[in-house]
């Protein structure tokens, strides 16, 4: 099987799991601070503050990250990235649990949000060390995306029943626990570390990061506005416990796309793969006004490539020297692709509920088949 012949290679298995265990945690974050922020302001304004403030710092900070790991080398680096991360949740659970002004709040979740170790960008950076040219490249990022994929799926599951069972922020404190043992794990594990790198001469990548940029803003978008047009779709129907249904169609479609692509040894060009899984996502896309569960469960299988087929190609095109950073934007871009998503998203459903947010969903899947002819002016 293709995927246990690159968890084969030696180190390879270690790092992932070890990776996947935080993710799950890092993707835990999100409701965590919300539900632990609710209970101890009794007030969704200062809540979403809070969690505002922790999702726009980690978005933010997440390239810089990147950035000084690359410079600094993942051994020296990921200690350090560890200990400020443990202080400032730590920080953070206290003045939560002890309901203390909402602008210090605040001000420790930026602190939380910048310092979260980049564990996506880490184990790209390792497979890349592992992989550069091997065309089993394609399987690794696949595995990284089912494994993204099982971790956003299953760490608001896990969030909420931390708070539920014990505390309010027990789902924080759970999180740190996983996201700050994972990254002192893979700081253990020196084998696969790729060294790190000062750039020297090295040829401007500007287009491609560019054009990858913004398939991942449109990406964000696409999830953001999903997530509007579905929520508005079941309140029309009068059952809004299918919303969470029909969001987890589209992730099951990615899930199952992203297994199957990992199997196939392509031959057709990466941007020939990006426009025709884009393309996927637009059929999907146009779907959904005859069948939702189907439309959505179509867009996902296009969006699991394309998700992919981005990794890929950055992997490809950007030097050593910058790839831990670049993989950290596209993350920061795609984050701020779904804050975007409740401006315009948010006025389309406003205006015509959800097919209004089924419009918008088909011009960024438009946009996904579109991006690839202007990736192949920068092969």
């Amino acid at each position: 099987m293709a995927y246990l012949t690159v968890l084969r290679i030696p180190g390879a298995a270690g790092f992932f799991a070890t990776t996947a265990l935080g993710r799950l945690g890092v993707s835990m974050y999100g409701l965590s601070v919300i539900l632990a922020a609710a209970s101890g302001y009794d007030d969704y304004l200062r809540a979403g503050l809070v969690g505002g403030a922790f999702a726009a710092s980690e978005a933010v900070g997440g390239p810089v990250v990147g950035r000084f790991v690359d410079r600094a080398g993942q051994r020296r680096a990921l200690p350090l990235i560890a200990v400020a991360h443990l202080a400032a949740l730590t920080g953070l659970v206290t003045v939560l649990a002890t309901a203390a002004p909402v602008w210090l709040a605040a001000l420790v979740a930026v602190a939380a949000g910048a310092s979260v170790p980049q564990l996506g960008a880490l184990a790209a950076a390792r497979w890349s060390h592992l992989l550069h040219g091997d065309p089993r490249i394609d399987t690794a990022f696949s595995l990284e995306s089912l494994a993204n994929s099982a971790a956003f799926i299953a760490g608001p599951l896990a969030a909420s029943g931390a708070v539920a069972l014990l505390t309010p922020t027990a789902g924080v404190a759970a999180a740190c626990v996983l996201v700050v043992g994972a990254t002192l794990g893979l700081s253990a594990q020196r084998a696969t570390m790729p060294a790190p790198q000062e750039p020297k001469g090295e040829r401007p990548v500007w287009r491609t990061v560019a054009a990858l940029g913004l398939a991942n803003v449109l990406l964000g978008l696409l999830f953001g506005t999903t997530q509007l047009a579905v929520t508005a779709l079941a309140r029309e129907q009068d059952r809004v416990a299918l919303a969470g249904v029909y969001y987890l169609t589209m992730s099951v479609g990615s899930l199952v796309a992203s297994a199957l692509y990992g199997t196939v040894r392509w031959t057709v060009p990466p941007w020939a793969r990006l426009a025709g899984a884009g393309l996927l996502a637009t059929i999907g896309a146009a779907l959904m006004h005859l069948e939702p569960f189907t439309g959505l469960f179509v867009i996902g299988l296009g969006v699991g490539p394309v998700i992919i087929l981005i990794g890929t190609l950055l992997e490809a095109r950007v030097p050593k020297s910058r790839l831990t950073q670049a993989f950290a934007l596209m993350s920061a871009l795609s984050a701020a692709g779904i804050a975007l998503s409740g401006l315009a998203g948010g006025a389309a459903v406003q205006a015509h509920g959800h097919t209004g947010g089924f419009a918008l969903i088909i011009a960024y899947s438009c946009g996904l088949v579109l991006l690839p002819l202007l990736l192949r002016r920068t092969a």
